[in-house]
């Protein structure tokens, strides 16, 4: 009896040892994700799989390290062995619906993602809080990953996340993720949900890192670096601090810094091909364009095949000019690239390579299409405007520029380039109410004023109600002496002349207008209207007429 117990306590330490064993891999293999050493996470799940392969934990975290980086097929081979091994652990389902949902797959991955919390609240299951939260934490990653992101229900599953389990850091980060996409003006809310992650996981760089993010995307590089010093004093090994903190440095254009942290995380991903492929999206980003495509041939050459690769090989031969390759490399990429992975710098590069040929008009189109993308940034229009204003293409360019107008993001300058391609377009209300909103934010200078005007000609070509006449004045009165007589001399004589004849045949002033026609010839810009005003100072309408003034 005592030889059978003493056997059978065996068996259960042996068991327990087993399980500290596994915790502790899991554990070491998420700690190298979360670092991006892919490889080596992904060696460490293989060997806990090899002695467990019916162990659906670690299928899942091998196939969110497949995820993380950004191989959607491995990672759905993992869920779905996790699944075929162990369909009572919840987080698989998540994972196969995340993996469906940035794949476009909206329908089939909302149906894994309720399969996941049903399981996960099922009674009969007997889960912790703490797997239903990451049941609803991993289903809040999969609405917030891809183009095409659902925030509202990211935010509710996140939510119910932290609602079921309070504690959880990723839960918090998750959430400061969410709330910064929702509004990149406003850090406030998303730093305070990764200083609480902090609070609680005080070992971890991750939520600092974090912090670093929201300041090096608002462009405050300083303050950015301060908070990647702090991840990398707390944790010195985890490499995304590095690659943060290089990308911050090459904000603020400190090269030298950049380069060096990025060696470092290099060292820190000795090995790693994904690395690499990191290195040649940096060495893009710092302008090193050759240099990058040095390396892609390198990777290439080892066998690497990696269609992030093909796009910066693509980005970075449209950079130096080389429009045969960028388009063959380009071409060859949209080939492969799933289109619900197609981002809208894509689509813009793509338009920069077809300029390349000449072809600004399809240029600007494609531009256009990347600007209407989801998540796009909104000067894109702008540049899509350009292409077409080169291709004289001016109704586009207004459809371009009115986009951007209507968008988040409105400069002041985004109505001066509206007005001016609505009036080439012949669209003079357009135009009009461009200027209108010009004025409004620059009242004090000239440029308003005369687009109104030349817009108000374009409303009025018979000159029945010579309703430009009060921005003409306008135009004129905010141009200061020595600006009619230097760079804004041709539009103080637009001005000028418009308003000599509206005194000589609107108002029949003849005095008034022989006096704007001698303003005209008195700035001798040499154009039409110079010779033009010295002909009707000589005609017999002006030539006795005793000169009036023309004040305003």
């Amino acid at each position: 009896m005592k030889q059978y117990f003493f056997r059978n306590a065996l068996m259960i330490m042996g068991l327990a040892g087993f399980a500290a064993v596994q915790a502790q891999s899991i554990a070491e293999g998420i700690a190298l994700t979360e670092s991006e050493r892919f490889e080596k996470a992904a060696t460490t799940f293989r060997s806990l799989l090899s002695a467990s392969p019916t162990d659906g934990e670690a299928w899942f975290y091998l196939g969110e390290n497949y995820f993380e980086n950004e191989h959607e097929d491995s990672a759905a081979y993992c869920y779905n062995k996790g699944v075929e091994v162990n369909p009572r652990q919840p987080l698989n389902h998540a994972g196969q619906g995340k993996v469906l949902w940035v794949q476009g797959q909206h329908d089939q991955a909302i149906a894994k993602f309720e399969e996941a919390v049903r399981i996960a609240t099922d009674k009969a299951n007997k889960f912790t809080k703490k797997l239903q939260a990451q049941a609803q934490r991993e289903v809040a990653e999969g609405y917030f990953s891809g183009n095409n992101k659902d925030l509202a229900k990211a935010m509710t599953a996140v939510d119910a996340a932290i609602a079921l389990d309070p504690t959880d850091p990723e839960a918090l980060i998750l959430k400061g993720d969410i709330l910064w996409e929702q509004n990149p003006t406003d850090a406030s809310q998303p730093i305070s949900f990764y200083k609480r992650a902090s609070d609680l996981r005080t070992t971890s760089a991750k939520p600092v890192s974090r912090r670093g993010l929201v300041y090096r995307r608002a462009q405050n590089y300083d303050a950015a670096i301060a908070e990647y010093d702090k991840a990398i004093g707390i944790e010195p090994g985890f490499a995304p601090a590095y690659r943060g903190r290089a990308e911050a440095y090459f904000g603020k254009r400190d090269f030298q810094k950049a380069r060096a942290d990025y060696d470092e995380y290099l060292k820190l991903n000795s090995g790693s091909q994904s690395a690499m492929v990191r290195y040649a999206q940096f060495l893009f980003l710092v302008q090193e364009y050759k240099q990058s495509l040095d390396l892609i041939a390198k990777l290439e050459q080892a066998g690497v095949v990696n269609n992030t690769l093909l796009r910066i090989k693509g980005y970075d031969q449209v950079e130096l000019k080389d429009s045969t390759n960028a388009m063959a490399t380009l071409d060859a990429y949209f080939a492969k690239q799933p289109q619900e992975k197609v981002v809208p710098s894509d689509l813009q590069y793509y338009g920069r390579a077809v300029a390349l040929l000449g072809n600004d008009s399809l240029a600007g189109e494609k531009i256009m299409a990347a600007a209407a993308m989801p998540n796009a940034d909104p000067d894109l229009y702008m540049e899509a405007g350009s292409y077409f204003q080169k291709a004289k293409r001016f109704d586009r360019a207004v459809a371009a520029y009115q986009a951007k107008t209507n968008s988040n993001k409105v400069a002041v300058n985004d109505w001066y380039y509206l007005g001016s391609a609505a009036q080439k377009a012949d669209e003079y209300a357009v135009a009009d109410m461009a200027w209108a909103k010009y004025i409004e934010k620059q009242p004090s200078i000239h440029q308003g004023y005369l687009g109104r005007a030349r817009a108000n000609v374009g409303l009025d070509p018979e000159k029945k109600t010579w309703q430009a006449k009060p921005f003409f004045e306008e135009a004129l009165r905010r141009m200061k002496p020595e600006e009619i007589a230097g760079k804004a001399a041709r539009d103080a004589e637009e001005a000028m002349f418009y308003l000599a004849f509206h005194h000589f045949y609107g108002s029949k002033d003849l005095p008034t207008a022989k006096c704007w026609f001698e303003k005209v010839k008195a700035l001798n810009t040499g154009t039409e209207r110079t010779k033009q005003s010295s002909d009707m100072l000589l005609s017999k309408e002006l030539k006795d007429v005793t000169v009036g003034t023309c004040e305003l």
